[in-house]
């Protein structure tokens, strides 16, 4: 009992003594005193609690700020070209095998134009389309592959390439795809062209700006057609192609806006947003198209085999292309939190003098059939978002210290008070006290 009064005393001589927010008053004399002062301090650590627990919450959500990030600062190799893709007129393709699926010649005139209007989603006549679907199906064949394996190679489309300064092979740029609902020569990225060259990779880090010239070869034998061009960021959702005419020079420049990703706690662009790497809106709302019309697009990639639905009738094309634009309700396809907008220029002439002409890039070109686009990723008028947090370990415990000074009166004096009762005066304590002699026997 001697040792409990020991440590009791230096208990209650701390709390007369310690800063601790109210707890001095809790050993008054007066019982009144003793009573509001516990109810004080019963009320700051109940407000504590609740403020604790609102940072607490707010840490969890990461909250941040987005903030313009200055591109010219970064390094230009790491901003990649966007996917760029150059397709031939659906015509043209068409002409090249159509006339091993029928010898009508009417029908040879006729169902190379039909098609691209069905693609294109332009109205056609179904009948004609009908036939179209019959001849595939009569010949065992579908239409991806005989488009797909039709179509020329890309380094026939694709004459010479300029990447930066450098001339590349086309062929080691462009590879023939599926893509869009188009048969197309895409070059994904540069990030490979960068790795493989020294040269490459000295020049991404001296310019300014991603620059991609080529020629193009937009004619089927005598028959001039033209060329669809598109480039596309991996989160973009609307694409607009831009038609390229044989015989004209055509000059790009594109700038982006790019919003980064989100928390999934808390996101900046959308309410609701999916933020799955990869991940497009239009690709979902085409993929829910399918589902619906019960039938694929019959120009998928062949190689594709994340859906077993059989391919639809060109006649039916009209049902993918009206379900596949909007969001109709049944499907549950969100924006991507990763949001990418670019806003391109096209400048266009026609190629006059190129016998003159310095540039290596006209050499040898057919002016008639010919076209020269020089593409550029304009960075200085581009603009990149970044996300700084506003909530850290740092600030965290620096909110928690202010909340128990201000509602406790727990600061770094009360802190140390209380650690030095505990590890120092209560141990003392306890030392001191003297232990009780054992008993004497008397003797006799």
């Amino acid at each position: 009992m001697a040792k409990r009064s020991t440590v009791s005393e230096a208990t209650k001589k701390f709390l007369k003594t310690t800063t601790l927010h109210g707890f001095k008053y809790l050993s008054s004399e007066y019982f009144i005193d003793r009573v509001i002062w516990l109810l004080c301090c019963c009320a700051s650590a109940c407000c504590a609690g609740v403020l604790c627990g609102v940072f607490w919450a707010r840490f969890l959500k990461v909250p941040a700020l987005l903030a313009l990030y200055d591109v010219q600062k970064n390094d230009p190799a790491s901003y990649r070209l966007p996917v760029i893709a150059v397709c031939p007129a659906i015509e043209a393709v068409t002409e090249l095998f159509i006339g091993k699926l029928t010898s009508n010649e009417t029908l040879k005139k006729q169902l190379p134009k039909l098609l691209a209007h069905a693609l294109n989603g332009k109205p056609s006549k179904k009948d004609h389309l009908y036939v179209l679907d019959q001849l595939l199906a009569n010949n065992n064949v579908t239409l991806n592959r005989m488009m797909f394996d039709h179509m020329p190679p890309c380094r026939e489309v694709m004459q010479k390439c300029r990447w930066q300064t450098l001339n590349v092979p086309c062929e080691d740029l462009f590879q023939k795809e599926i893509t869009n609902s188009k048969i197309c020569c895409v070059m994904r990225s540069n990030e490979k062209l960068i790795n493989s060259n020294k040269k490459a990779k000295q020049l991404a880090s001296q310019e300014v700006g991603q620059k991609m010239e080529f020629a193009l070869q937009c004619s089927n034998g005598s028959t001039l057609y033209g060329c669809e061009f598109f480039t596309k960021y991996g989160s973009e959702v609307s694409i607009d192609p831009e038609w390229l005419t044989p015989g004209n020079n055509y000059i790009a420049q594109l700038r982006f806006v790019s919003v980064p990703e989100s928390t999934v706690t808390e996101k900046l662009v959308e309410e609701s947003c999916n933020s799955v790497a990869g991940y497009s809106l239009s690709d979902c709302l085409h993929r829910c198209a399918e589902n619906f019309c019960g039938c694929a697009d019959p120009l998928r990639d062949f190689r594709d085999n994340s859906t077993n639905l059989p391919p639809c009738p060109i006649a039916r094309l009209s049902c993918l292309q009206t379900n596949g634009l909007h969001n109709n309700g049944s499907c549950n396809c969100l924006p991507s939190c990763k949001k990418i907008t670019t806003y391109m220029t096209l400048e266009s002439g026609p190629m006059k003098f190129i016998e003159h002409a310095i540039d290596p890039i006209y050499r040898g070109l057919n002016v008639t059939s010919s076209v020269v686009m020089s593409f550029r990723v304009n960075i200085h008028m581009s603009k990149e978002f970044i996300l700084n947090p506003t909530e850290t370990w740092l600030t965290l415990l620096s909110s928690l210290g202010g909340v128990f000074n201000m509602f406790l009166g727990v600061g770094l004096f009360s802190a140390l008070e209380l650690l030095t009762l505990i590890f120092v005066k209560i141990p003392m304590a306890i030392r001191k006290y003297p232990e009780k002699p054992p008993p004497q026997i008397k003797t006799r």
